[in-house]
Order: structure tokens, then C-alpha cells, then sequence
């Protein structure tokens, strides 16, 4: 085959595959809500590694994708299951158990690859190495999310990140499980950790979670086209470089 020949079929390729997209008109609306870093919401603005990351991928799709209103978590799944919303971005699939959710839900690839690390009082860092480690410890943890392990240990539940980390450090708990990212994010950004001189003890990973985007099984059509613009967005650094603008 000759070269000409072969990159006029190149050419065909690109077009057709575009000219497929475009047959998708209607904008397709995903979910917000409250997620520091990965949704930051202030004074009705949006921002977070999240947030720019559906903007990005906003320009590489033939469609349009629509932002919805911030909501709590539970509204944001309600939306979905009625498909008031199309994309949920982005989750690990084990957060949407239930049958109810599973059975309308596709997923794209991972977006992002996240861990949760142990947090320790300064000085107070103890040896781990499995999640029979924390046998009977109590743990800082935030109200309403689940742990990996947490039938090991006792809770201790706070309201956020900045309470979770206060109360580590004061030494009210043994220990804290806590996102990386939000972590550096926190220290990095907040004005209460920094006023307080807060300090702890950035111990091992203890859980991983492949970040994806939810779709809602109606819409099939919008997997291919959101799995190629991911695909590009690692390659060219995009998504590193969004996730470095927050904690860095």
C-alpha cells in the first residue's frame, strides 16, 4: 500500500469517526457535588481537579457536556438513578453498591488512581503493615464515608478534613485515614491548619481507588467517545498536570 493511499484512509477514519460524534446532539449533564479538592464550591463557583477535568474533556468530545447544580452526595445519586443526570465524575464503582445503581450504571476507564493514607500525631507514628494493625484502635474518620478495614477499628468521626486532621494532631485519636490529595491539598491551602501550627505524620497507603466516570446506561453512546478523550488527556499530561495545580 502506498503511503498516500494509506493516509488518505487515515483521513476517511478521522472524519467518520467525528462525523459519528456529531450525530449526538444533546448535551449530556453530569454531577457536582462538594469534594475538596476534586470539587471546590465557593460562593456558587466550581472549581477543583474534577471540575477541570470535565472542562477539558468538555473540548474533546463532538458534544456538549452540561454542568449541574452543586448537591450532596445522596441527591447526586438520586439524579442519576433518574436520569436527571448522565455522568457521575468521578467514583469507584465499590462507592455505588446497591442494585439499584449498579444495574443503571456503565464506566468509562480510570481517570485517576487515588490513595488513602494513614495520618498520625506528630511523634505518635506506629507500625503498619496490614489492616489487623489497627485492631482496636480508634481512628479519625469522616462522618458518612466508608473505610476500607473498618471492621478492624473504632471511628471517630468528624465533619471534614480540617477537623479530622485538628483532631490527629492533638492526639484525639490514634491515627486518621485520609485521600492523599486532599491531604497535601489541605495542608497546603487552609488558613485554619496553618494558624493552629498543626503537625502529623504522613504514614503508609492503606487503600487504593480507581476514580471513573459513571454513565448512565441509556446513554451508551458516550463512552467510546469520553475513554478516547481520557486516553489522550494521560498521554499528553493533562490530568497529571491538573491534579499537580491543586497540591503542589
Amino acid at each position: 500500500m502506498s503511503l498516500s493511499k494509506f493516509q488518505g484512509q487515515i483521513f476517511v477514519f478521522v472524519i467518520a469517526y467525528f462525523v459519528s460524534l456529531s450525530t449526538f446532539s444533546d448535551s449530556a449533564k453530569y454531577a457536582i457535588t462538594e469534594w475538596n479538592p476534586y470539587w471546590i464550591i465557593k460562593s456558587n463557583k466550581v472549581s477543583g481537579i474534577l471540575n477541570d477535568i470535565m472542562l477539558e474533556v468538555d473540548m474533546r468530545v463532538g458534544f456538549d457536556l452540561e454542568a449541574g447544580n452543586p448537591v450532596p452526595v445522596k441527591r447526586a445519586k438520586h439524579q442519576f438513578k433518574e436520569g436527571e443526570a448522565q455522568i457521575e465524575c468521578c467514583v469507584n464503582p465499590a462507592w455505588r453498591p446497591s442494585p439499584e445503581q449498579v444495574e443503571i450504571s456503565l464506566w468509562t476507564d480510570t481517570v485517576l488512581s487515588v490513595e488513602e493514607v494513614l495520618i498520625f500525631p506528630y511523634g505518635g507514628k506506629f507500625e503498619f503493615n496490614s489492616l489487623e494493625d489497627l485492631k482496636g484502635r480508634l481512628i479519625a474518620t469522616i462522618l458518612g464515608y466508608g473505610y476500607t478495614g473498618s471492621e478492624y477499628f473504632k471511628r471517630s468521626d468528624s465533619k471534614d478534613n480540617v477537623s479530622q486532621i485538628t483532631k490527629v494532631s492533638m492526639g484525639r485519636g490514634e491515627a486518621g485515614i485520609i485521600d492523599r490529595i486532599e491531604l497535601a491539598h489541605a495542608l497546603k491551602n487552609n488558613l485554619t491548619l496553618k494558624e493552629r501550627n498543626v503537625k502529623i505524620e504522613e504514614g503508609p497507603v492503606i487503600n487504593r481507588s480507581e476514580l471513573k466516570m459513571r454513565v448512565h446506561i441509556s446513554h451508551p453512546e458516550l463512552i467510546q467517545p469520553i475513554n478516547a478523550a481520557i486516553e489522550m488527556m494521560k498521554r499528553d499530561g493533562t490530568i497529571n498536570r491538573i491534579v499537580k495545580s491543586y497540591v503542589k
